[in-house]
């Protein structure tokens, strides 16, 4: 238990540091008018991007382009958008920035990107014009205007030529909030790095002083659908109530972990997200619940669940651990070990969600499509190449709490028991490894999986039983997105505190120390930052952001007598 005082530092001039809303309403007001003139009476549908740099916010024209609005939305709802990153038009004076073709896995270098599974071209609907904070969705063949499938831009500046340009460009959306001026400019003006794929000549990275192919670029964590019109989205300084991943949101896909209705059932009961009708799995090693896709699966889940309800994976195992990959269960009995359990007829497979961290998905004999009955797999890492095995493998939950139990699992020794178990059990995962012979105690046992309703904290994130979102990880800081600010542990000099920093209002990477909050800690061999008063630095050893972990967060301090950082790099944790 940390003790804590209140105190003062020595020898420095402490300011009370104010708070300002998320998108001031002036600057939000002339923004719009700008737009007013020159483009349609807005629609009803507001997606937002969470990206390294904050949301990007957005206004679909559903009336103006509804094929290519809805074509934006399917690839939103299916998670596919997860893990892309942006690159730019440039290097002088940025035209555009544009997303949707690239996923990074996070394994590294260039073999770490995989082009986004793509659904069939849709015509183009060019009627709205190029102008700046205008989203275009761009043709994958330039001479094709009714090629466009999954990649878009953000228009920095009026780009009219697009409006003609080979059948013209199709404006299917338009920026609002702050959006353009908070992320998109600021994202624009940092330094870029080619890439050795194609098309990836300007990628803007977050290491002004010696940008890299390893720097880290600007990812797109997650999208959700603002549960509201224009209107609340202001009023809501931007929609803040969908920025912590769409818990109350409630219109996405269900890659948030189930937080819309059809997706499990969630709604916010106060002190957390309750999920309706979530699947649990007690194991020896722990326990891990899971919220259904429904309406992305039906077919699928209502297989799944004959199978939970019918208790045929009580008392199995989980016969399979690929580290950095899966573990796969629901196949194999615990007594007799090894022994198959009662199948029902193959499902046919419902592809529609991306293979990420986290997510469930079916298991199918190789090269057949519709080959699946009771086996399912739990995602390690984003499995985005599975997306494109076959026709893809069937996602239909996601792990919303114990995806630490998980972790532990595909952490476990492994043993190759094909010679007495069969083909299935190469790489089967032991809790216990003894002289005694291979038995059911060695191995990990599915004690019963079972239909409850589950509460997740909100800052559970649906990754980690231990409530920081980082699947077990702990992390210096987590960072909270409805207060903007994150808590830690810092030295200044050889005396710790507890700072609170929190966001500019007008600067996502800017942050300040609240002043009058700051209590002495106790060291109790915690993991702490460091603040070099007189170098200026501020450097973060581990920062959680919605369920993303950051190593060597690194500030460089802009206003000595207000204690104010801005964010100058990082390196991204490998998941």
């Amino acid at each position: 238990m940390q003790a804590c005082t209140r105190v003062d530092l020595p020898d420095y001039k402490m300011t009370q540091v104010k708070k300002f809303a998320r998108y001031p309403v002036f600057a939000s007001t002339v923004f719009l008018i700008a737009l007013v003139s020159a483009l349609p009476a807005r629609a009803q549908t507001i997606v937002c991007l969470e990206t390294t740099l904050g949301d990007i916010c957005m206004e679909l024209l559903e009336s103006e382009a509804p094929v290519t609005a809805q074509n934006f939305l399917t690839y939103l709802q299916q998670g596919s958008y997860r893990e892309s990153f942006f690159h730019i038009s440039e290097p002088e004076s940025p035209a555009y920035l544009q997303a949707g073709r690239f996923v990074d896995t996070g394994t590294g270098g260039n073999s770490a990107l995989l082009e986004i599974f793509k659904r069939a071209p849709i015509t183009n609907e060019s009627s709205v014009s190029n102008l700046r904070g205008t989203v275009a969705a761009v043709p994958d063949d330039p001479t094709n205007p009714d090629s466009t499938t999954s990649q878009f831009l953000i228009n920095l500046t009026d780009n009219t030529s697009f409006d003609t340009a080979n059948g013209g460009y199709t404006v299917f959306a338009r920026l609002i909030g702050n959006s353009l001026e908070d992320v998109a400019d600021i994202m624009s003006a940092f330094p870029a790095i080619t890439l050795g794929l194609e098309g990836l000549t300007r990628v803007p990275v977050i290491d002004v002083l010696s940008p890299a192919v390893d720097s880290p670029r600007f990812i797109i964590f997650d999208a959700y659908v603002f549960d509201g019109d224009l209107d609340d989205f202001l009023n809501n300084n931007g929609g803040s109530d969908g920025g912590d991943g769409g818990t109350d949101g409630g219109t996405d896909s269900g890659t948030d972990g189930g937080t819309d209705e059809g997706d499990g059932g969630a709604t916010d009961p106060g002190d957390g997200t309750l999920y309706e009708d979530a699947v649990c799995v007690d194991t020896n090693v722990g326990e891990f619940c899971m919220a259904l896709f429904p309406d992305r699966a039906p077919a699928t889940v209502q297989n799944f669940l004959n199978y939970v309800t019918s208790n045929r994976y009580d008392s199995t195992i989980v016969h399979r651990s690929v580290p950095n990959f899966v573990i796969q269960a629901g196949g194999y009995t615990a007594e007799p070990l090894g022994a198959g359990i009662q199948k029902d007829p193959v499902v046919q497979n419902e592809f529609g969600l991306s293979n990420l961290r986290a997510t469930v998905a079916m298991a199918r004999i190789g090269g057949q499509v519709n080959s699946a009955t009771s086996e399912w797999f739990v995602n390690l890492v984003n499995n985005s190449q599975l997306d494109f095995v076959d026709g893809g493998f069937t996602v239909f939950a996601e792990v919303i709490t114990g995806m630490s139990v998980v972790d532990a699992i595909s952490n476990l020794p492994r043993t190759n028991q094909q010679n007495f178990l069969g083909n299935a059990f190469g790489e089967l995962p032991v809790t216990d490894q003894d002289n005694d012979g291979l038995d059911a105690d060695d191995l990990v046992l599915i004690n019963r999986v079972y239909v409850t309703d589950v509460i997740v904290s909100d800052i559970d994130n649906g990754t980690g039983s231990d409530g920081d979102g980082d699947s077990g990880v702990t992390t210096t800081a987590t960072y909270q997105p409805l207060s903007q600010s994150f808590t830690m542990p810092v030295y200044v000099g050889d005396s710790l505190y507890r700072f609170i920093m929190r966001q500019a209002p007008n600067d996502v990477l800017t942050f300040s120390v609240d002043t009058s909050s700051i209590v002495a800690l106790t060291d109790v061999g915690q993991e702490t930052a460091t603040m070099d008063l007189d170098a200026g630095t501020l450097v973060v050893p581990s920062i959680s952001v919605k369920g993303k972990v950051f190593n060597d967060v690194t500030f460089d301090m802009t206003v000595y007598e207000t204690l104010t950082f801005r964010l100058s790099g990082f390196t991204r944790a490998t998941e």
